[in-house]
């Protein structure tokens, strides 16, 4: 059966290529150096040698004590040794535990006058991520409301609100960024373990609140992600399926922050054309950082862990090329100011935390810290705070049309576009297969002379099987798909049943920024 799929649907924008020159900084999310009895000084020349030059460190908010600054003996001895090697602190707010969530007005006052006095304490720090993956229940609780609606990211909505304006109110600039979500959620309010929100339906759901709450200022000036991968061993470019977003799926969280704030006074990413009535720190666009990511590897034969490890590892080798990866992927990304590797330094436990540092838990320095061919030293220098070029430079300047629905790619990055309906024939039946790279809502009007018939629904998993009624299997059918996140994103497609040609025509091309 041969196919043909005629669309534009995604819009590389060459006009990006090598707009970040200077790149972005390159570094760790790490608490050791917070603890560290020598204000991490030992680690923070590791990362002068390695030519990194930012560290994000977690301030914990305790509502039991809310006005109390959580570790503040440690920050302040950490503080100026980090400014000693001209290292960026990026400090992440958030709740101690869960159950601290700020969910009542009155919480949300109090968490906010929080951050305030953490950043009236270090003036050396300028950026202050508010937030860490509400999208998942270890960090912020209620998830759903009893109903099954999504709770968290309206209640994230209302801090960032309050945050942004205490904080602007007490110095116009600081960076405040949100709101460091997981790459993952399973979008189930009735799962047994981990009921959690996907990052695509978290930013839809927080962009409804902050549409429904007329609010006419900013809630961010950087959006903040984690993109670990969904399985260990998974290599750096599979990313994620959708709606969860890995390291190189940012322009899926792109669209879904101009599907979420488009037309309102929260700029959107860089790269749309601006249609907002606000301004952050860098104009009427907003820009986005990476505070965590890791490959775990095998340390099976390295004094100093303890416990079994929990997911599939992979060699420190591997682990190496990763890296090198990602630095590439990083500058290659015009929107990012900040990428963050988790940890710096190994922590021992293998069953509940994380061995993806570039040193070891004895301090000693694995290949991707300082292999001269795969690391993450190598990969900064080779780069120079540009773009490397290659695939990274096709993935950092691609951006999803803003009036199309997306489709599901078969090639990385972002090549062979699959059509949105072929003809199936299955157990004597004929069907229409649809598929997409996102959640859809469609309408299939079936023709075969001067008859119709209709069907509706839904393909929240991406993919619907419609089945062609009894005498249309020889006429035509005409696809309608809305984008779940936007309805306003649409895209059709037409399907000769008897030939099983499908037809899709190309939408109005995305006007990138110029």
């Amino acid at each position: 059966m041969k196919t043909t799929l005629v669309a534009v649907i995604g819009v590389v924008v060459l006009a990006w290529a090598g707009a970040a020159a200077a790149g972005p900084n390159i570094g760790f999310a790490d608490d050791a150096t917070k603890y560290a009895d020598d204000g991490g000084d030992r680690l923070f020349t590791e990362m002068n040698k390695l030519g990194t030059t930012t560290n994000r460190v977690a301030v914990f908010w305790d509502s039991t004590a809310p006005t109390v600054i959580q570790d503040q003996a440690f920050l302040d001895r950490m503080i100026p040794v980090a400014k000693k090697h001209n290292i960026q602190i990026v400090f992440a707010v958030y709740p101690k535990q869960p159950t601290m969530a700020p969910t009542t007005p009155s919480a949300v006052d109090a968490f906010c006058n929080y951050a305030v006095l953490v950043m009236q304490r270090y003036p050396y720090v300028r950026k202050v991520i508010i937030g860490n993956e509400p999208n998942q229940p270890r960090f912020w609780q209620p998830i759903f409301n009893g109903d099954g609606s999504p709770a968290s990211p309206a209640a994230m909505e209302q801090v960032l609100a309050s945050c942004y304006d205490k904080l602007k109110a007490f110095d116009s600039t600081i960076d405040v960024i949100a709101a460091g979500l997981s790459p993952r959620g399973n979008d189930d309010p009735t799962a047994t373990s981990n009921a959690s929100i996907s990052p695509v339906r978290f930013i839809a759901a927080m962009g409804k609140a902050y549409r429904a709450s007329g609010r006419t200022k900013p809630l961010f000036d950087e959006w903040s992600w984690h993109c670990y991968p969904n399985v260990n061993t998974d290599e750096v470019e599979k990313g994620y399926a959708w709606p969860n977003t890995g390291c190189v799926n940012a322009a899926r969280v792109k669209l879904a922050l101009w599907d979420a704030f488009n037309g309102t006074a929260q700029p959107v990413l860089a790269g749309y054309a601006p249609t907002t009535t606000g301004s952050t720190l860098f104009g009427n666009i907003a820009k986005m950082i990476i505070d965590e990511t890791g490959w775990q590897v095998d340390t099976s034969t390295y004094p100093g862990y303890v416990n079994k490890e929990n997911v599939p590892v992979i060699t420190e080798q591997k682990q190496a090329q990763d890296y090198e990866k990602l630095v590439h992927l990083a500058n290659c990304e015009p929107t990012m100011t900040d990428f963050h590797f988790f940890p710096l330094l190994d922590e021992s436990d293998r069953t509940s935390l994380l061995q993806s540092g570039v040193l070891r838990v004895d301090f000693s320095e694995r290949p991707s810290a300082t292999d001269p061919t795969n690391s993450v030293q190598h990969a900064i220098n080779a780069d120079h705070g540009s773009c490397s070029g290659g695939v990274w430079q096709t993935l950092g300047n691609f951006l999803y049309s803003t009036t199309a629905v997306v489709p599901l790619y078969s090639t990385f990055p972002y090549q062979d576009a699959q059509p949105f309906a072929v003809k199936k024939i299955s157990g004597g039946g004929i069907y229409v297969q649809l598929t997409a790279g996102e959640g859809f809502t469609y309408t299939v009007t079936f023709t075969n002379g001067s008859q119709t018939s209709t069907a509706t629904g839904a393909a929240p998993n991406t993919t619907a099987t419609v089945k062609v009624p009894t005498g249309f299997g020889s006429g035509s059918v005409t696809v309608l798909l809305k984008a779940e996140t936007n309805p306003n994103r649409t895209s059709t497609a037409t399907l000769q049943l008897g030939s099983g040609t499908t037809t899709t025509p190309p939408p109005k091309k995305h006007k990138g920024k110029k």
